[in-house]
């Protein structure tokens, strides 16, 4: 009977400690999946921009142009 109390308690022990690092694994993964969410708006962000920036100097030229054929 002692043989079988002590493999519970060794078995409840390592369940315990498996438990501790699929928690830790989740909590990394989730981190991860985060993380690469943020990268994506920050890309996503930084290709707004430059399309911005991209207009912004297509309208500027176009005014130059303008300014220049009515002068």
């Amino acid at each position: 009977m002692s043989d079988a109390y002590e493999r519970e308690r060794q078995n409840n022990s390592r369940l315990s400690e498996l438990s501790a690092k699929v928690t830790a694994l989740r909590g990394v993964t989730v981190d991860i999946y985060d993380n690469a969410r943020s990268q994506d708006v920050i890309d996503n962000t930084v290709e707004s921009l430059a399309e911005a920036i991209t207009t912004k100097r297509g309208i500027k030229k176009e005014r130059t142009l303008y300014c220049t054929r009515t002068l």
